[in-house]
């Protein structure tokens, strides 16, 4: 008796790689590895785009060969690695997820890990290594931060905040966040993901609160059916102040595959060695061979100095990542107090920008199609050049010199002074 089914389509969209996730396979399902007009992946004319579809859902098929799929199941398909270009044209409405707080962990002193969950119930599926940007409405505005994940791949969504002296974010989660609490997120975000290849070694490099993405992934490697050596370089100021030491320390202990490394800065302790990290002894102890992806999260100076260790040594640029936390951006000039006219030629568009309004909420106020991701300057998803007016950026954000210099802003942290044009 034939089964009734059903197809789906994934379309490549401003080279991006898309999470699919079946969710309802009442009659089951089966890839074969010859699935592109089976499933409805479309490949005319972008054959070599989606070989990595082919290869993913191919995997599936060898996994479970001749058999139905039931339940959700989802499918990762890698994107390559570039610029943290994170959202593709995306609006508030479609980004953002309103969720709860179910539970508040206290991972130090100083560091506490916010557990979530949506308030409508539905997941949020997310790549380890991912960030979360936090919407919360703090003296009468919404101010937002981006924080990193912390659980492995299909786990709970949790996010870990490092409490900063004087922070007005973090001082708010550690003071008036409680089980219960509702606020807003987007995302999730971020191009500091591992590869799909599990055969490949891994290794990492965290310092301080620059754990949180990678215990993250080296978890979700853990749980790959193939693990292949894993190696971890962390570093802290004492290890009271080392956040999930325990975790970490179960985990090497139930993982052959893994190496932890403890580096504190302040204090020596069983396995731990004293001293300031430097990128030449991170590099060393990193001990990364050639098909090794090296991942990098802590301060600026301590990555620059292993990656150029690292690229000495050999290996390819191309096989080291890093992930950039940068402190709270703050307004660099006095804002008009009327509103700026705002031409945006690539999209034939003027709008109004409000006083106090960045020229990325202006565009998408009024409908006009901007790239955007974390919202907070530290991406550069939202980049746009100015071709005409005067334009303050709150400071810090991750533009280049080089950015700058070509009239490169921010759309999420820029204010129009007076009538300007961008090229978006």
């Amino acid at each position: 008796m034939p089964v009734p089914t059903s197809t789906f389509s994934t379309r490549q969209r401003s080279q991006f790689w898309r999470r699919l996730q079946i969710v309802d396979c009442s009659h089951g399902v089966r890839l074969p590895w010859r699935c592109g007009a089976r499933i409805g992946v479309e490949t005319t004319g972008i054959e070599d785009r989606m070989r990595a579809v082919m290869t993913a859902l191919s995997r599936v098929e060898q996994r479970l060969p001749g058999r139905g799929m039931f339940g959700p199941a989802p499918i990762t398909i890698a994107r390559p690695n570039g610029p943290a270009k994170r959202w593709s044209r995306g609006t508030p409405a479609a980004t953002s997820t309103r969720v709860r707080v179910v539970s508040v962990v206290h991972e130090t002193a100083d560091a506490v890990t916010l557990v979530l969950q949506t308030v409508d119930g539905r997941p949020v599926p997310y790549r380890a290594g991912q960030y979360l940007t936090h919407c919360f409405p703090i003296d009468g505005s919404v101010v937002k931060r981006a924080y990193s994940i912390s659980e492995p791949e299909g786990g709970r969504l949790a996010c870990t905040v490092k409490c900063i002296e004087g922070g007005v974010v973090s001082g708010f989660v550690a003071s008036r966040i409680a089980i219960g609490y509702e606020y807003t997120v987007l995302g999730p975000s971020g191009d500091f993901v591992m590869p799909e290849d599990p055969r490949a070694p891994l290794a990492f490099l965290a310092a301080g609160s620059g754990i949180t993405p990678v215990i993250s992934m080296i978890e979700t490697a853990l749980h790959r059916d193939t693990v292949a050596p894993i190696r971890l370089v962390y570093a802290a100021r004492s290890e009271p102040e080392a956040i999930f030491a325990s975790r970490l320390a179960a985990l090497a202990i139930q993982n052959p595959h893994l190496s932890v490394f403890m580096e504190w800065s302040r204090s020596r302790s069983a396995g731990g060695a004293p001293g300031r990290l430097t990128g030449e002894q991170a590099a060393n102890s990193l001990s990364a061979g050639a098909a090794t992806h090296v991942f990098l999260c802590g301060p600026t100076a301590l990555m620059d100095a292993t990656a150029t260790a690292l690229h000495d040594r050999g290996l390819p640029a191309q096989q080291i990542h890093r992930e950039r936390f940068y402190p709270a951006p703050r307004h660099t000039q006095h804002l008009p107090a009327g509103p700026q006219t705002l031409r945006f030629a690539s999209s034939n568009a003027t709008v109004s920008q409000r006083p106090g309004e960045t020229i990325l909420d202006a565009g998408l106020r009024h409908g006009v199609r901007l790239d955007f991701s974390c919202t907070v300057g530290g991406c550069a998803a939202c980049k746009v050049r100015v071709l005409d007016g005067n334009v303050t950026v709150d400071e810090p954000n991750c533009l280049t010199a080089e950015e700058r210099a070509d009239g490169f802003v921010l759309a999420c942290s820029a204010y129009a002074l007076d009538s300007t044009t961008i090229d978006a």
